[in-house]
């Protein structure tokens, strides 16, 4: 008996959103990066469907409601406003500073090859950077539940989930004030001033942290000159998964669209850049001429 499609995707969310992502625990240590909550999910979305596929950093198909729901967008002009953020998310870079049998590095690379929307299929395709492959596979690795980052509420939550991890086997990690507000990627009013650092940053991750994870964490200040806050230091214990909230509701599957519902896609995707008659010229790739 043939699957119900609507079913087939369902559960594919379903297991995404259950899955464990694996990255080499030196490349959370040493890597340099910046993104908001939504762009977490949807780039580490693509690496672990990946992971989970047996086909690493290879392109990742899923619905525009499914991404539209990655991105939290809402409204009549979602589109729009889908097409700016994934655009901005696009030329998102990480550096990571390594070292192999040639030597150290410090390599720079952006974390998505690109976005391309199908207009036809009502789904959009994510291809992520495979110059940051080696970083996902191999041992010793952390790894960091999906779970967990779609319920979080700080976007820096993820990035303290990910350093604390990375120290597995301790149960104190420590960090220099300033080296920490680098790597969580901190407002620059934030990295000027530790009581800002603390209320906007690192107060928020650690309650999402202890509400969400499998780790409580505790946090402790070392003073020096002036009495100016140098060194903090994350008392980290394990505790049990949380249980997994309900499942994911059925997926919305479409058919393809038609030619107009395509161009009205697109049009809203353009927003105010799109012409008023007809659409600018189209490369074709399948051998057919480009229109004048």
């Amino acid at each position: 008996m043939k699957k119900d499609p609507a079913v087939i995707e369902a559960n594919k969310i379903s297991r995404r959103k259950k899955g464990v992502i694996k990255a080499k625990s030196e490349f959370f240590r040493a890597a340099r990066y910046g993104l908001t909550l939504q762009e977490h999910r949807i780039i580490y979305y693509a690496i672990l469907a990946g992971q989970q596929d047996g086909k690493p950093f290879e392109p990742v198909e899923l619905t525009v409601v499914a991404f539209k729901e990655l991105f939290e967008v809402s409204g009549n002009d979602y589109y729009k406003e889908l097409r700016k953020l994934s655009k901005k998310l696009v030329g998102r870079s990480v550096e990571v500073v390594y070292k192999d049998e040639s030597g150290q590095h410090l390599l720079q690379a952006a974390w998505l090859k690109g976005i391309n929307y199908n207009a036809r299929e009502g789904s959009v395709t994510i291809t992520p950077n495979d110059m940051l492959r080696p970083f996902f596979e191999g041992k010793p690795f952390s790894t960091s539940e999906y779970y967990f980052l779609i319920r979080f509420t700080s976007q820096y939550a993820e990035r303290l989930y990910e350093l604390l991890k990375s120290f597995d086997h301790k149960k104190m990690v420590d960090f220099d004030v300033d080296d920490l507000a680098q790597r969580l990627a901190a407002p620059p009013s934030c990295r000027k001033n530790y009581n800002d650092l603390r209320k906007r940053v690192i107060d928020p991750a650690i309650k999402d942290i202890n509400e969400f994870t499998d780790l409580a964490v505790d946090l402790r200040e070392k003073r020096g000159k002036y009495n100016k806050v140098t060194t903090v230091f994350f008392s980290v214990t394990k505790k049990k998964v949380p249980k997994l909230a309900e499942r994911v509701e059925r997926g919305e599957f479409r058919p393809p669209l038609s030619d107009e519902e395509q161009e009205q896609v697109i049009r809203e995707l353009l927003g105010e850049d799109a012409p008023g008659e007809e659409l600018p010229g189209q490369l074709a790739f399948d051998g057919g001429e480009v229109p004048e």
